[in-house]
């Protein structure tokens, strides 16, 4: 009898600690996604072509009002920002993140600030409010995006293969 109560007890022990490796690693997995996310959006603000590229799956695409689009097509955008100076901030919040083996997905809200102090910079500024910027002093467009992100694992990490922008209406703030 004591013995099988000795075996029950380590069955059950070994259930307990399998079940609690699955879930650290699970956290680890969503740890290592989110991660992704962050360096993509830091990289965008720090206008780093080659660290953004180094992100995303070779065949990896993106949508923002349109069609799928190459990742290297958005940087036509990025780059006319950058010629302008404009600054880029996000604040990333309510991540939602899934992994299901080597695929995950990711939803995340960002509160964005663009800021210009240049006429050229002002006039380039997303979603400013008309009449509100003078030449020579700091204007800033503030609005938030959802993004939603399918990342795929790697070798060398998780890596996006698709990516979606959506403007939240000032409504749902």
């Amino acid at each position: 009898m004591k013995r099988m109560l000795a075996v029950a007890v380590l069955v059950a022990f070994a259930l307990v600690t399998s079940g609690t490796e699955r879930v650290l690693a699970q956290d680890n997995e969503k740890s290592a996604v989110e991660a992704t996310v962050r360096d993509l959006e830091q990289s965008v603000q720090d206008y780093n072509h080659a660290k953004v590229n180094s992100l995303f799956t070779p065949e990896a695409r993106w949508i923002e009002g349109s069609l799928p689009r190459k990742i290297e097509d958005e940087w036509q955008l990025i780059d006319k920002l950058k010629a302008a100076g404009i600054r880029i901030a996000y604040r990333l919040h309510d991540f939602e993140t899934h992994v299901q083996g080597d695929v995950a997905w990711v939803t995340v809200t960002l509160d964005s600030t663009f800021s210009a102090d240049s006429a050229e910079g002002q006039k380039l500024l997303p979603h400013k409010d008309e009449g509100g910027c003078i030449v020579g002093k700091l204007c800033e467009s503030r609005t938030t995006y959802v993004e939603s992100e399918v990342l795929v694992k790697t070798p060398s990490g998780w890596k996006i293969a698709l990516g979606h922008t959506s403007l939240l209406p000032k409504a749902q703030k």
